[in-house]
C-alpha cells in the first residue's frame, strides 16, 4: 500500500500556488498523475453555499493553483461536485457563485459542470455497499483529484479525503444512504466503499484554514497553515487525523480502512515527506459536541432500553432565535422529522437518526448540537 504524505507549510492563500506545486513534487511532481491531453475532474469540497473566509469549503486560491498545476501538465480540466441538497443546475450555479469558483476559474480553461445525471454503478466488491449512484462527470475521466477540506464533523468526528468523495453522489441520493445507514459505522463503512469505487488518483487537502468545533459548517475557523497530499486518501486522513489529535479508533473512516489493511495501522507507520507532523499536533484543537458520546467510552449492555441509549446521545437541537423559518432543515433531512406545519421547525426525536444533515446544512447555523448533562457529567469522569 502507498503511505506516502506529503506535508508542506503555507502561510496564506497568496502563496498556496508554491505549496500545492512542492506538495505534489514531493510525491513525484504532477506529471506522474497527469498526462498531456487527460480529461481531468477536479473534486472540490463544496458542501453548500458558504464565503471562502468562513472556512467551510475549499478555498477558490487553493483550487485556483490545482487548475494551473493540472494545465500545465497538460490536463483537460472540469471542476465538479454535487453539493448538499438538490443536485440541480440552478443548485450548482448558486454553490459556484457564492463558494468563489467562478473566480477559481478565471485565467484558466476550465470548466465547471452542469451536468447533473449519474449512472449506478455496480460495486460488487463494496463491504456495505455493492451499488452505489456516481454522478456521470466523475466517471468519465482519466484523472480525478480531490481536494478536501480539513474539518470536524457532527456526525463522523472528521471529515477529509474520504468523506469528500460523498459529493460524488447526487443530492437527493445522499439523504437516502443516511437513511439506509443511520449508524454511524455503517455510513462509515460505506463511505470506505465509495473511495475504493472512485478510487481518486490524488487528493490534497486545504489545511490552511480548516474548521474545529462543531463542523462541517457550523464550527469556528482554525489557522493550520498546512498543505497536505498524498495518492491514497486513507493515507492522508490518517495524517491529518493526528494532526488534529484524533486516534484512528476515534474517525470509523479511517479505523475501517486500517482493518481493511487500505492504510498503515497508526500514524507511525506513514512515510512522511516534508515538514514531520509531530512537531506541529495540534492538541486543542476543538472536538465537534457530538464526538463526545458516552456510548462510544463505555461498553453497555446489550439490554439497555431504547430510552437509556436516546437519552444519552448527542443529538440536534434548533435555535429559534438565529432560525429564519426557511425550512430547508426540513427539506434535507432524511428521515423527514422535521416537521414545518407550525412555520417554525420542530424535531420528532423519535424519528432522528442523529446525521446532523440539518446541522450541516442550515444557512444560518441555528441548528446546534445539543450534549446531554448526563453525557457531559459521566464522559468528563470516564474520559
Amino acid at each position: 500500500m502507498d503511505n506516502k504524505v506529503s506535508v508542506t507549510k503555507c502561510e496564506r492563500y497568496s502563496e498556496v500556488q508554491a505549496a500545492v506545486e512542492k506538495a505534489v513534487d514531493m510525491l513525484g511532481g504532477i506529471e506522474k498523475f497527469i498526462k498531456k491531453g487527460d480529461k481531468v475532474v477536479i473534486k472540490p469540497n463544496l458542501v453548500s453555499k458558504k464565503k471562502p473566509d468562513e472556512a467551510v469549503t475549499t478555498n477558490p486560491d487553493f483550487l485556483h493553483a490545482v487548475i494551473v498545476m493540472a494545465e500545465k501538465a497538460g490536463g483537460d480540466v472540469t471542476i465538479a461536485e454535487s453539493p448538499g441538497g438538490p443536485y440541480n443546475a440552478a443548485a450548482l450555479k448558486g454553490v459556484y457563485s457564492v463558494c468563489g469558483v467562478n473566480e477559481a476559474i478565471k485565467g484558466t480553461n476550465a470548466k465547471l459542470n452542469f451536468d447533473t445525471s449519474f449512472t449506478e454503478v455496480h460495486f460488487p466488491e463494496g463491504k456495505t455497499v455493492k451499488s452505489i449512484p456516481i454522478i456521470n462527470p466523475i466517471l468519465d475521466v482519466d484523472v480525478i483529484i480531490s481536494l478536501p477540506k480539513l474539518k470536524t464533523h457532527a456526525m463522523t468526528s472528521y471529515t477529509g479525503a474520504v468523506k469528500n468523495l460523498f459529493g460524488t453522489i447526487p443530492g437527493t441520493y445522499k439523504a437516502e444512504l443516511h437513511f439506509r445507514l443511520n449508524e454511524r459505522k455503517s455510513f462509515c463503512s460505506m463511505l470506505v466503499d465509495l473511495h475504493e469505487c472512485v478510487k481518486p488518483t490524488l487528493s490534497i487537502m486545504d489545511a490552511v484554514w480548516g474548521m474545529e468545533g462543531n463542523g462541517p459548517t457550523a464550527g469556528q475557523n482554525r489557522y493550520i497553515g498546512l498543505v497536505m497530499a498524498s495518492a491514497n486518501a486513507h493515507a492522508l486522513d490518517m495524517a491529518a487525523c493526528h494532526l488534529i489529535d484524533y486516534t484512528p479508533e476515534e474517525v470509523d473512516t479511517v479505523y475501517e480502512a486500517v482493518k481493511r489493511g487500505l492504510v498503515a495501522k497508526n500514524a507511525d507507520g506513514l512515510e512522511i515527506l516534508g515538514e514531520a507532523i509531530e512537531p506541529l499536533v495540534i492538541k486543542d484543537f476543538i472536538k465537534p459536541e457530538s464526538h463526545f458520546n458516552l456510548l462510544k467510552l463505555i461498553s453497555l449492555p446489550a439490554s439497555l432500553n431504547a430510552w437509556l441509549t436516546n437519552a444519552l446521545a448527542s443529538k440536534p437541537k434548533i435555535n429559534y432565535s438565529e432560525c429564519i423559518r426557511c425550512g430547508e432543515c426540513a427539506m434535507c433531512c432524511p428521515p423527514k422529522a422535521i416537521d414545518m406545519s407550525s412555520g417554525k421547525p420542530q424535531i420528532d426525536e423519535k424519528k432522528c437518526i442523529k446525521c446532523f444533515c440539518c446541522q450541516e446544512l442550515c444557512p444560518k447555523g441555528a441548528v446546534k448540537i445539543h450534549r446531554p448533562i448526563l453525557n457531559r457529567f459521566m464522559v468528563k469522569f470516564i474520559k
